[in-house]
C-alpha cells in the first residue's frame, strides 16, 4: 500500500509560486551562510540556520500540498500549513527575501570595509606591477596577473615554476624579439610592442627561512623619456663642441683686432720717436732724455716685429701674454681652474676685463682673484683705472661673457661703484664643455 494519498481540494495557484519562492530563498540563504563561514563570522550563524531550514519546509510543504500528494506520517502538518491564510504566507516569504537581502548587503559592507584574505588577493591580481613569491624548490607561493602576463610576454610560457621563471630572466632566455638591457644595475626587458619592464629581487623572512621575490613595474614612459634625453644631451653636447669652436674664434679674432689696434698705435708712437731722435741729433740733449728715447724706440720695434706662435697656446698664457704686449700687467690670487669649461669662461673674462681697463678704465693692471669651495669656483676682477661714470651697460663682450656663464649654470655680478667690479660664479659639475 503507497504511503502517498490524493488531497483534494488544493486548487489554490498562489501555493505553487510561494512554494518557488520558498526554494528560491532556500538557495539565496544558503549562499549567506557559504559567505559569512568565508568571512569567519560564525556568530551570525544562528540568524541564518532556521531560515534555511523554514525556507525548506515552507518549498517542501507548499509543493506537496499543491500537487496533491503528502506522506501519511506528515499530512497534518503540511495540510495545516499550507492552509494558512495567503497574507500569512505570503508575508512570511517576504520576511525571508527581506532577511536575505538585508544580509547581503551587509556582507557586501564588511567586505568592502574590512581586509579580508580574499580581499588582499584581488588586490594583488589587481596591481599593475608584477609579482612572484616563490621557495627555492618549492612550488609557486604566490603570482598575481600582471606577473603571468609578463612571463607570456618574455618566454612565450606560462608561468609554472617560479624558480625556473627567474633563472630564465637572469640568463636572458627569452623570446628572439624581446631583449635585455640594464639600468641602474638593475635588469630593463624591452619587449616586441615597445614596452619596457624593470626587473626588482629581494626576499622576505619567512619563518625560519626567506622567500624569493621578484617585482615587475612598467616604466615605458620613464624609458621613452629616458632616450629621448640621452638623444638630447648628445644633441646639446654636440652643439657645445661647436660652440667651444665658435668661442675659440671669436676670441682669436678679437686678440688679433687688439693686436692690429696697438700696432697701428704704436706704429705712430714710433714716427714721433724719429721726430724726438731727429729733434735730439740736430739739437743734443741730456744722456737721460737719450736712454729714454732709446728704450720707447726699443719698445716699439720690439712689438712691431714680434710674429704671432704658429702652435696653438694655452688659452691663460694667450690672453697674459697679450695683455702685456699691450702694456697691461695682469696679477692673479689663487689658482686659476685648469678644467673646462671654467678655463675657457676665466680667459674670456681676462679678455674683456683687460680689454675695458685699457679702452675705458685707461688703467695699467687687472687684479683676479680665485676662490673655490667643494661645489663652486668664485673668481672676482677689479682694475686700478678709472671707475665708471654710470652704470655699465652689458653688451658686445660682456653680454657674450654672462651667456657663457649662464650656460654653464652660474652667475654673473658687475658693479660700478665704488669702483669697477666682475664676480663670477661657476659650480664645479658642468653638464657639458662649452
Amino acid at each position: 500500500m503507497s504511503i502517498f494519498t490524493r488531497i483534494p481540494g488544493a486548487e489554490n495557484p498562489l501555493l505553487i509560486s510561494l512554494g518557488i519562492l520558498a526554494l528560491l530563498e532556500f538557495f539565496a540563504s544558503a549562499a549567506v551562510l557559504a559567505l559569512l563561514c568565508r568571512q569567519k563570522r560564525f556568530r551570525w550563524l544562528w540568524m541564518v540556520a532556521p531560515m534555511i531550514l523554514f525556507s525548506y519546509f515552507m518549498a517542501q510543504s507548499l509543493c506537496m500540498y499543491r500537487c496533491g500528494v503528502h506522506a501519511e506520517w506528515a499530512g497534518e502538518i503540511i495540510r495545516d500549513f499550507a492552509t494558512l491564510p495567503d497574507w500569512l504566507l505570503i508575508g512570511l516569504s517576504l520576511l525571508i527575501a527581506l532577511m536575505d537581502v538585508l544580509l547581503l548587503w551587509n556582507i557586501y559592507r564588511h567586505e568592502k570595509q574590512h581586509i579580508t584574505t580574499m580581499s588582499v588577493k584581488e588586490t594583488m591580481d589587481n596591481l599593475p606591477a608584477g609579482i612572484l613569491c616563490y621557495a627555492p624548490g618549492a612550488r609557486t607561493l604566490l603570482v598575481n596577473h600582471a606577473m603571468r602576463d609578463f612571463c607570456r610576454s618574455v618566454t612565450g610560457e606560462e608561468l609554472i615554476s617560479g624558480e625556473a621563471f627567474a633563472k630564465k630572466l637572469m640568463d636572458g632566455a627569452l623570446l628572439p624579439s624581446c631583449r635585455k638591457e640594464l639600468a641602474e644595475n638593475e635588469p630593463l626587458f624591452i619587449l616586441p610592442d615597445g614596452r619596457a619592464w624593470k626587473l626588482s629581487e629581494g626576499e622576505i623572512p619567512y619563518g625560519n627561512s626567506c622567500v624569493q621575490m621578484l617585482l615587475a613595474s612598467e616604466i615605458t614612459e620613464i624609458y621613452q623619456k629616458t632616450l629621448e634625453l640621452k638623444e638630447m644631451q648628445k644633441r646639446v653636447e654636440a652643439l657645445g663642441r661647436q660652440l667651444q669652436k665658435v668661442n675659440r674664434e671669436i676670441v682669436e679674432l678679437t686678440t688679433e683686432r687688439e693686436i692690429l689696434h696697438a700696432k697701428v698705435k704704436l706704429h705712430d708712437e714710433l714716427g714721433s720717436n724719429l721726430l724726438s731722435i731727429k729733434h735730439f741729433i740736430r739739437n743734443g740733449g741730456t744722456n737721460r732724455q737719450k736712454a729714454e728715447l732709446m728704450e720707447s724706440l726699443r719698445h716699439s720695434v720690439d712689438f712691431l716685429t714680434q710674429d704671432r706662435k704658429t702652435t696653438e697656446q694655452d688659452e691663460y698664457e694667450l690672453m697674459i701674454g697679450t695683455a702685456k704686449r699691450l702694456g697691461l700687467t695682469v696679477s692673479v690670487t689663487g689658482m686659476l681652474p685648469q678644467t673646462e669649461p671654467h678655463k675657457h669662461i676665466l680667459a674670456t673674462a681676462i679678455h674683456e676685463c683687460g680689454t675695458n681697463t685699457l679702452r675705458h678704465a685707461h688703467g695699467d693692471r687687472l687684479t683676479i682673484r680665485v676662490t673655490e669651495d667643494e661645489t663652486h669656483i668664485a673668481a672676482e676682477f677689479t682694475n686700478n683705472g678709472e671707475p665708471p661714470t654710470g652704470e655699465i651697460t652689458e653688451r658686445g663682450g660682456l653680454l657674450f661673457l654672462r651667456a657663457l656663464i649662464e650656460q654653464a649654470n652660474g652667475e654673473m655680478t658687475l658693479t660700478s661703484l665704488p669702483s669697477f667690479t666682475l664676480r663670477l660664479k661657476l659650480p664645479k659639475e658642468v653638464p657639458y664643455a662649452l
